[in-house]
């Protein structure tokens, strides 16, 4: 969900805002025609989603926001598992109705994981395993539960439909799968979108209402602990110039050639609004409209000064330090080719030295390469061809 957040107060989206209420208004509707209809099923689909919708579109700051994607794929599941059951009893619809369920059902198992744990997710995988499991455990029992309530309300209400033995194993069967599917996947595949723009940004923007160990936090803590190094470098700022309050591109190519120095050394992380003597000044958030507006101008600086193919040994996240203080944490790989660093029409290559960013022009240059990268392998582009001249063209020059 696109914000913007400045100390306390959070502004949602408007794209995102519209996007809920949209959403609330058809799920509304379907729970009015459920109810007139006599099916049991589609009020309880319904109402948790009205109630998660609501919540989000009126809380304040301190409330618990769900993802954008977190919203529609429930509402997408409810969608399709009621239309499956309406027109078809079964077809495809309705089976991958539940197995959406199940992943969703399992997603907000991990969640209630995390939380009862009071820890941020991690690397490893043995622990991954365990997560995983107990909060396929837990989708289970929401998803018997929400089975004996529809059958007990639809029992005590006779005019509702309540479900058979047949259809309780079929739901059973298809949302077990989608519970498997999460569990390989979060195993596998944790740093995955599904994971990221779900689970993980629900973890980390409500870490402090969730009571959640900020694992990030405690990080840039520790590497601002170790100080500067040829692996770690600070900077106050992405693009502003403190001294002047202004936008300044020395600012920018400061952020860069750092970045090109870590890939042609042995790889490293600066942090972005941390001062040089170690202190979290936070970074210049407020000469972008939101946040989202400022992690896309960090990618399009990189893109387009340093190229696309090195995206994939660069990655970043930008994590809420404190009172509001933004911080930057991007993580450079070393790569096998020598990386430039383009401004105009010149190319500059950047190496680090200690805890300073150093250019190499000339023989040092030729002769840092060559050792590094081995003679010739670091040329992007292979050298003209000289051309040869023919035994003609000799001859006449003899002549």
């Amino acid at each position: 969900m696109a914000e913007r957040r400045y100390g306390k107060k959070i502004e949602k989206g408007s794209s995102a805002m519209a996007t809920y209420a949209i959403l609330l208004i058809a799920t509304v509707f379907i729970a009015a025609w459920g109810l007139m209809m006599g099916d049991m099923g589609d009020l309880l689909l319904t109402a948790p989603v009205i109630v998660v919708l609501l919540v989000t579109i009126f809380s304040e700051r301190h409330t618990i926001h769900l993802p954008t994607l977190t919203v529609i794929m429930i509402w997408a599941s409810m969608i399709m598992s009621i239309i499956g059951r309406i027109f078809f009893h079964e077809n495809a619809l309705a089976i991958l109705a539940n197995i959406l369920m199940g992943i969703n059902l399992t997603l907000i198992g991990l969640i209630i994981v995390f939380v009862l744990i009071g820890k941020m997710p991690g690397d490893s995988k043995k622990r991954s395993l365990i997560e995983s499991l107990v909060a396929g455990s837990i989708a289970l029992a929401v998803f018997m539960a929400m089975l004996m309530l529809q059958y007990y309300m639809s029992f005590l209400l006779s005019k509702m439909s309540y479900p058979t033995v047949p259809m309780v194993m079929e739901q059973m069967r298809d949302m077990l799968i989608g519970v498997a599917i999460t569990i390989v996947l979060y195993i596998e595949f944790r740093d995955s979108r599904i994971f990221k723009y779900t689970l993980v940004d629900f973890l980390e923007n409500n870490s402090g209402a969730l009571g959640l160990e900020d694992q990030g936090r405690r990080d840039i803590a520790d590497l601002i602990h170790k100080g500067e190094s040829d692996s770690l470098e600070f900077k106050s700022t992405l693009r502003t110039n403190l001294a002047t309050g202004a936008v300044d591109k020395r600012m920018e190519k400061a952020v860069l050639k750092t970045l090109v120095a870590f890939m042609n050394t042995d790889g490293g992380t600066l942090l972005i609004g941390v001062s040089d003597d170690g202190e979290v000044c936070g970074t210049d958030i407020q000469s972008f409209d939101n946040l989202d507006k400022m992690n896309l101008h960090l990618t399009n600086m990189i893109a387009s000064a340093i190229g696309n193919d090195y995206l994939p040994y660069i990655s970043f996240r930008t994590l809420d330090y404190e009172d509001g203080k933004y911080v930057i944490r991007v993580d450079c790989q070393k790569t096998k080719k020598a990386v430039f660093l383009r401004e105009g029409k010149s190319e500059q290559y950047y190496v680090r030295s200690g805890p300073s960013s150093v250019e190499l022009t000339g023989m040092s240059l030729v002769n840092y390469i060559n050792n590094r990268y081995g003679r010739n392998r670091w040329l992007r582009k292979p050298a003209p061809a000289i051309p040869v001249p023919k035994e003609e063209d000799s001859e006449k020059k003899e002549e």
